[in-house]
């Protein structure tokens, strides 16, 4: 759209069920280009939609609409969210989460930006409301949106093969301001903080199965059992769901003394935490992006990721990927531990940090959807 012609004084509508006090992947992807939105286009209202209270920059154009009740995830979108859609006569509406509600006003243009594909590609490791509530309304959201946009080139592609449709653009997570190599001036202090005394691998991530953790488990303890020389291995993520085995697990390894579980970490202490670590490690089956790797390697840190292409692609062809088996993963760590296999960092500068850039890619696709709507309706 040329310049002369550019919409002010949107309305757009957010799903700001992310923004959580303690955010994770979806809430921090959101966050920095909400931010840079806001404070860029400031004639414009952005009315923050959630079922609990919002976490939010100050700025005079963020709005939280909250209508809580009890109600989750598409039960509360299809019901709550589809109320207050439907009374705020919005110009455009982000699903930021990935899903729309079926009872959306059907002239309202929706972006929808597409994480995962994990109710796909690793249906088990979902609770059952989890998987029914993505199967059904995220081919939805693919399918009225009229832009759509993807993590990672390898999610995109995932989303032509599964749902026919080649997303408008990708958009990678992007890394806060902490992540620098600057971060090793702080090692000392989160040391202290966490008691890492010594050498340490890290990985993060919430406590659930596609993070393959029982895995990365049973590897570590064989390689350890074999005097091969990994350090501790710390863990840092809060408990997530289908998780009673690994607690079982962690548990086991806490007790034999090489594993150091740090529960929930929160932003300011993650990255002297990378910083400090001899690797972080990101065993998953499954990512649609992998944001850890690039934070670690803003901090300076070498990576050891899943074999799957969203983990190459986050890591920028420089991990060493680990194969998904416990044989396979404990002779890739031995590899590692013995400086078989290479390791190297992408160069910070190498790594795409330009929030501003991404936020009008995203505010151009607001608009383009805005202007659509005389083109007529998207059916379903």
């Amino acid at each position: 759209m040329p310049p002369a012609e550019r919409r002010t004084g949107l309305r757009i509508g957010i799903d700001a069920t992310a923004l959580v006090a303690e955010p994770t992947g979806v809430g921090n992807y959101i966050l920095p280009i909400l931010t840079s939105m806001a404070r860029g286009h400031p004639d414009s209202t952005f009315m923050l939609y959630s079922n609990h209270e919002v976490q939010h920059p100050p700025a005079a154009n963020l709005v939280p609409r909250v209508l809580a009740g009890g109600r989750r995830g598409p039960w509360w979108q299809n019901t709550h969210l589809a109320a207050m859609l439907r009374q705020d006569r919005l110009d455009v509406h982000w699903a930021a989460n990935g899903l729309v509600p079926a009872r959306r006003p059907r002239d309202l243009p929706v972006v929808v930006t597409i994480h995962d594909l994990v109710y796909r590609f690793a249906r088990d490791t979902l609770p059952l409301h989890s998987y029914v509530g993505r199967a059904l309304f995220q081919p939805l959201a693919v399918r009225v949106a009229r832009r759509v946009v993807a993590v990672s080139a390898a999610t995109a592609a995932d989303l032509e093969r599964v749902c026919g449709r080649r997303p408008d653009v990708v958009l990678h997570p992007l890394a806060g301001p902490g992540f620098r190599l600057a971060a090793r001036d702080d090692v000392a202090r989160v040391r202290g903080t966490y008691g890492l005394f010594g050498p340490y691998l890290l990985t993060t991530g919430t406590v659930e199965p596609r993070k393959n953790l029982i895995t990365l488990l049973r590897a570590y303890e064989r390689c350890r059992a074999g005097e091969v020389p990994l350090p501790r291995l710390a863990i840092a993520g809060r408990s997530g769901w289908k998780n009673g085995p690994i607690e079982q697990a962690l548990a086991e390894a806490q007790s034999r003394g090489w594993l150091h579980r740090l529960g929930y970490v929160p932003s300011q202490d993650l990255p002297g935490l990378y910083a400090g670590a001899d690797a972080f490690v990101l065993p998953s089956r499954y990512e649609g992006f992998g944001m850890p790797l690039v934070e670690a390697q803003l901090c300076g840190t070498p990576v050891l990721h899943g074999d799957h292409p969203a983990m190459r692609e986050a890591a920028g062809g420089l991990g060493i990927a680990l194969r998904l088996d416990v044989d396979g993963m404990a002779a890739d760590l031995a590899d590692y531990a013995h400086g078989v296999s290479a390791v190297a960092c992408r160069l910070p500068g190498d790594i795409d940090c330009d929030v501003d850039a991404h936020a009008e890619v995203m505010w151009d696709l607001f608009e383009q959807a805005a202007a659509s709507v005389a083109r007529g309706p998207v059916s379903g």
